[in-house]
């Protein structure tokens, strides 16, 4: 074989071996691409199942909200019920007793009118004794069947009542009863969507496992609590400018040393005047201790920016100082939360409670009831999410605590 023929032979051969790797390559490749895609899917079936059970998790808690304050509503009724029932008894046995009372007396007249017997009213008129003894006599019987007609008229009006009251027992007794029944059913109801959240809650746990998909999930609630406030804040940005307005209308007066402020020109001033500087002098919205403090580690490189306070379910949080509610709804991993206005740049959050007890655009004073604790949002343990914030950023709020 010549040399010629031998590099062609070479040539030959290295052609069809870079052909087998280029093969080897575009399979390696497109088995990659099929891996990446299968992955993207189920990233992204993921989290349309995370979104979804966020969403259920919403819902349950709301109801659960709802219930409860449904509930309270239907013990009070029931507590009235009670109170009105027992009233009615008494009644019916005061009632039962003055019959009795009367009947025992009738039954004595009824008595001596026998007894008289053939001295009866007309046998002394025409006895022909025109003497005044038998005068007084007739006259004290006509006064004894006065006095019978009297209590019999009064007995059949006791009559009359003690049937009335027996009748309005029987439909409060019946209220009583469907009130009961109602109170029975939400609870249950109550209690199917506490069950269901905490499937809704393992579920989510499930799905957040891996720590890099905590902390997108941990940016993603800052993020949309952000965005919400700045939703509020604009919505509202009439009315805090004009509380502004008036703010500094009142300052000018106040110039003047013999101006004295009316109650509602003090409760504004109060409501917009900020929180001033963290003094310690500030109540806590509410008792408990502090399960985790601001500037705590919270997942990878986030810090928490309030402070969570452990507190039993069901106790009153309470306003820290006077302002205006901005926002008062449930939001992604805060649950139910309440953010007051305070004017000059601040804000306090209450988050994780279980419901609300105002509205945006309520006027808020110091120590007033907002909101219940719980443990929204898909919390495990009852407690209140704390925050301060002036001009948007986030503050350590045990500087204004007492």
């Amino acid at each position: 074989m010549s040399i010629y023929q031998k590099i062609v032979v070479i040539i030959f051969i290295t052609l069809i071996n870079v052909s087998f790797l280029h093969a080897d390559d575009t399979q390696r490749l497109e088995s990659l691409r099929r891996s990446i895609e299968e992955q993207e899917n189920r990233i992204a079936e993921q989290n349309k199942q995370r979104t979804q059970l966020v969403k259920d998790l919403k819902q349950q808690e709301t109801e659960i909200a709802i219930l409860l304050t449904s509930i309270e509503k239907n013990d009070l009724s029931l507590k009235k019920l009670n109170q009105e029932i027992h009233i009615m008894i008494d009644q019916i046995d005061e009632l039962v007793n003055k019959q009795a009372q009367q009947r025992a007396v009738l039954a004595k007249q009824l008595v001596g009118a026998f007894k008289i017997g053939k001295n009866s009213g007309l046998e002394l008129v025409f006895s022909g004794d025109k003497g005044e003894r038998n005068e007084r006599i007739i006259q004290y019987y006509g006064y004894i069947n006065q006095a019978r007609q009297q209590l019999i008229n009064e007995l059949k009006q006791i009559q009359l009542q003690l049937s009335e009251k027996k009748a309005a027992l029987q439909k409060k007794e019946s209220s009583h009863k469907v009130l009961q029944n109602r109170q029975k059913q939400e609870q249950l109801r109550l209690e199917k969507n506490r069950q269901n959240r905490k499937k809704t809650i393992v579920s989510l746990e499930s799905s957040m496992q891996q720590n890099q998909q905590k902390l997108a999930q941990l940016r993603e609630n800052e993020a949309k609590l952000q965005a919400k406030i700045a939703q509020a804040e604009k919505e509202s940005q009439r009315i805090a400018e004009e509380e502004a307005r008036q703010a500094k209308s009142i300052e000018e007066k106040q110039k003047n040393n013999n101006y004295t402020l009316s109650s509602d020109e003090q409760s504004l001033m109060a409501r917009v005047s900020g929180i001033g500087k963290p003094a310690h002098q500030f109540n806590w919205p509410v008792s408990g201790s502090v399960a985790h403090r601001f500037g705590e580690a919270l997942q990878g490189e986030l810090y928490w920016k309030g402070m969570v306070i452990n507190a039993k379910n069901g106790a009153t949080v309470k306003a820290i100082a006077d302002g205006r509610v901005l926002l008062a709804s449930w939001l992604q991993g805060y649950g139910f939360m309440v953010v007051l206005e305070h004017g000059k740049g601040d804000m306090s959050l209450y988050g994780y409670n279980q419901r609300v007890l105002v509205g945006v655009g309520d006027k808020i004073k110091t120590g007033q009831s907002i909101a219940i604790v719980g443990s929204s949002g898909g919390q495990n343990n009852p407690g209140l999410y704390f925050e301060i914030r002036r001009d948007g950023k986030a503050l350590d709020p045990s500087g204004w605590l007492k």
